[in-house]
């Protein structure tokens, strides 16, 4: 097919991937910081810098739906979840410190899913 101007048929989207601006760092707050922090002092020396964000509920009362961090196949230490929210992971993801690897949602049950994350050297 050829394309001709004016056809409806060809429509071009310009799509921009914004990375982090040193120069114009995104607003955190103080326990996005934090969290951030932990998870660097946690995560040093490891041979990866990749943790997974897991969620599990167990499907009856009074327990609720469980969150917790892991890293190397083991559980990250429960203080790094203090305060934390989901919300938390995907501002310091937006703004530049987390890329997110891979996402798994259990196709039976929306409260179960792992998202793994890579920390990353913002300078």
């Amino acid at each position: 097919m050829e394309k001709r101007s004016g056809d409806p048929k060809w429509k071009f989207w310009r799509v921009a991937v914004h990375l982090p601006d040193p120069s114009h760092p995104m607003e955190l707050t103080r326990s996005q910081l934090d969290l951030l922090e932990r998870l660097q002092t946690v995560l040093a020396g490891q041979a990866t810098q990749e943790f997974t964000y897991v969620t599990e509920y167990l499907g009856y009362l009074p327990y609720g739906q469980y969150c917790w961090l892991a890293a190397a196949g083991q559980d990250l230490p429960g203080e790094i979840l203090d305060s934390m929210k989901f919300s938390d992971l995907e501002a310091l993801e937006k703004a530049g410190y987390l890329r997110r690897i891979s996402e798994w949602q259990n196709p039976k049950d929306e409260l179960d899913c792992k998202i793994t994350y890579m920390l990353r050297d913002v300078e």
